[in-house]
């Protein structure tokens, strides 16, 4: 961890493409437009960031999930044991909306005509019951229509012996398919054959749609004549090379969203946090995510556009809630605020840019808390004329005075929110109460303190760089590796020889995988899980362990903590029943090196108050507030509320009864506080 790392962090969102270059003194920031063609954004604001010598390149890309969620993936031939043709409609009895009785799940990927049947079988403890059928293989092969660009292959309990479906990819191979091949063995040896086929469906019809994005990016990078090589977050808050993004291009899902809580991970331990709820608002939605004892929280799986995606993501929750949230009145007469958003283009109606409905924006502009007659975030000056006639429309369908409305606005993006927040600490068994708020994206600061109160939580964390946090956290992510294996295994048949042998080649693996991309030994770090649930249970809990080599007694300690696991998740525990392992995990963390933050000036830069203004801290009630300029503000500065700070790419909003402390690296550090009117 040195300065003269240099490093550029960018990160593509919905409405904007972040873009932050670093060497640990210096820190410059840039915010461009998102392009419909993800490279165009991505190489233009490289471009006009002027970067120059980089030792690190670090990208978040939606390319993978606006895929998923336009239905834009490559059509896809599946392969499956005979008799299993249709998993993937059968799936799991839970209902899309528990009730909705006329829901509709959405269509599998791979229809059924493009879905092939492989006479084979293991039986459920990995063993050939009947042999693999090559020639049906190879008809297989020959069957394949030209228009197919992918093929996944999902065997039964291949999860537990991958051979049938290795030897099914070489003789793909030696009849001439040179389409990419993905093996449900080697995207997730679990078990559970639904979330397996889907998992790895979704990871071979993704393939063709990143490994293309990804040509076009490098072939751009070339020519503008950059030899740093570019590396992709991945889900997992890790970071992969472009070859092992199209292997693994499931892991894409989640990149913008782990590379949000990546950064406040980092901002929050430099501030001496070490558990907090993160929340990125930006201009098409809120992710919200967990830190506890200074690391990311990971899930197991996410449901994304309505498909199960079993693989390590950083555990968030994403609501339709951003700045571009468009507000509008349902046939009940009810004020609504999203999931439609404005997007980039054409944005709320305060840019100017031809928009005409009234967003969430559009609101804060209304109610004082952006300016209306300067430039902010690269933008140009925010027009409240066209705010007031796109709210003006809203309020008058309720009958409400135009302020109110804007009001009224803000308040229903917050309770969404607030219910975000509830699920990823109150439904994990933590209390947001103990924890802090970090608070970031381009809008998040508007709404910390406030949604701090609301929920009860004391400590606001306010980034300095908070419209751009998602890029910073880019530029301080390691390499990581992940291991999981299905076992199934009644407790009573543990053995410390099972489990430590399955660790050691995890960990052997994982060692000379980052050794090839020149991680030293010292500076791989390795953390073990086990997948553990009662007897009878049809879930499980991941529950850490201290170390991948145990003994009988780190055996009983894996039950204590699963029991108190269970006890935090569920309200209760059953330390009498017997237990099931069923899966071990391993994430294996490549240390890099990369520039510390930059420290705040010690003193102040420049004029610290820009002007006084009308806010708004109630539908009908406004403060004359003093407004401060971000940049300026020196280590050590205290604020009190009513106050506005405004960065260069975000504006943070203190209310009456807050108070705020700059930090060594430029962080408001937020006094929560009372008020009542």
């Amino acid at each position: 961890m040195s300065a003269g790392v240099r490093a550029v962090g960018v990160d593509v969102g919905g409405t904007f493409t972040d873009l932050v270059w670093t060497d640990g003194v210096d820190l410059r920031t840039l915010k461009v437009p998102s392009t419909r063609s993800q490279e165009e954004g991505f190489l233009r604001g490289l471009e006009a960031l002027s970067t120059v010598g980089l030792d690190r390149l670090v990208h978040g890309s939606t390319v993978a999930t606006n895929a998923l969620l336009e239905g834009a993936w490559a059509e896809t031939a599946l392969l499956v044991t005979d008799g299993t043709r249709d998993v993937l409609e059968i799936g799991r009895q839970a209902r899309p909306a528990l009730y909705d009785l006329q829901a509709v799940p959405p269509a599998p990927i791979v229809p059924r005509t493009l879905r092939f049947e492989i006479p084979e079988r293991l039986d459920a403890r990995g063993r050939v019951v009947r042999p693999l059928d090559e020639p049906a293989v190879r008809a297989v092969a020959r069957a394949l229509p030209a228009s197919v660009r992918s093929v996944a292959v999902a065997l039964l309990f291949s999860f537990l012996d991958g051979h049938h479906e290795r030897r099914v990819a070489e003789l793909l191979r030696a009849e001439g398919v040179e389409l990419p091949i993905t093996l449900s063995c080697e995207v997730l040896p679990e078990v559970r054959e639904y979330e397996r086929t889907s998992t790895t469906v979704v990871s071979a019809a993704l393939r063709p749609v990143v490994a293309g994005y990804l040509e076009r990016l490098c072939a751009g990078l070339a020519a503008r004549g950059g030899n740093c090589p570019l590396l992709l977050m991945d889900s997992a808050g890790g970071v992969l090379s472009p070859a092992d993004a199209c292997r693994r291009a499931a892991g894409l899902l989640l990149s913008g969203p782990a590379a949000g809580v990546q950064g406040a991970r980092t901002v929050a331990a430099a501030a001496g946090i070490s558990d907090a709820i993160t929340l990125d608002m930006g201009g098409t939605s809120t992710d919200v995510g967990l830190v506890l004892e200074g690391q990311a929280q990971l899930s197991s799986a996410q449901l994304i556009a309505g498909r199960p995606v079993r693989l390590p993501m950083v555990d968030v929750h994403t609501i339709g809630a951003g700045g571009g949230s468009i507000a509008w009145v349902d046939a009940g007469g009810a004020l609504r605020v999203g999931p439609r958003s404005a997007g980039a283009s054409p944005g709320p109606a305060c840019y100017g840019s031809g928009g005409a409905e009234a967003t969430v924006t559009d609101a804060q502009l209304i109610l004082g808390r952006l300016p209306a007659d300067r430039p902010l975030g690269g933008l140009e000056a925010l027009s409240r004329a066209r705010a007031e006639r796109a709210l003006a429309k809203v309020a008058a369908q309720l009958d409400m005075p135009v302020p109110a409305t804007a009001w009224g606005v803000l308040e229903i993006a917050e309770a969404a929110m607030e219910r975000a927040v509830r699920i990823i600490s109150v439904e994990r068994g933590h209390d947001p109460r103990g924890l802090a708020l970090v608070a970031f994206g381009g809008a998040g600061p508007l709404h910390g303190v406030s949604l701090a109160r609301k929920l009860g939580i004391a400590r606001v964390l306010v980034p300095a760089h908070a419209g751009v946090l998602s890029a910073l956290g880019l530029t301080a992510a390691d390499l990581v590796c992940t291991f999981v294996r299905s076992l199934v295994t009644s407790w009573s048949r543990l053995s410390p020889k099972l489990l430590a042998g399955v660790w050691d080649e995890f960990e052997r693996e994982a060692h000379a995988r980052l050794a090839a991309a020149g991680v030293a030994h010292r500076g791989i770090r390795a953390q073990a899980a086990a997948d553990v649930r009662y007897q009878g249970q049809g879930h499980e809990l991941t529950v850490a362990c201290s170390t991948p080599v145990i003994t009988h007694a780190d055996i009983a300690l894996l039950a204590e903590r699963f029991h108190a696991a269970h006890e935090a998740a569920y309200g209760f525990a059953t330390p009498e029943a017997p237990l099931e392992l069923v899966s071990l995990r391993l994430t294996a963390r490549g240390l890099v090196a990369k520039a510390p933050l930059p420290e705040a000036p010690r003193i102040a830069s420049g004029d610290l108050l820009v002007e006084r203004r009308s806010v708004h801290f109630g539908p009908d009630f406004a403060l004359e507030t003093p407004v401060f300029r971000r940049t300026a503000l020196p280590a050590g500065r205290t604020l009190e509320g009513p106050c506005v700070v405004e960065g260069e790419e975000s504006t943070c909003l203190l209310p009456p009864g807050s108070r705020a402390e700059v930090d060594a690296i430029g962080n408001l550090l937020v006094e929560v506080g009372t008020w009542t009117r």
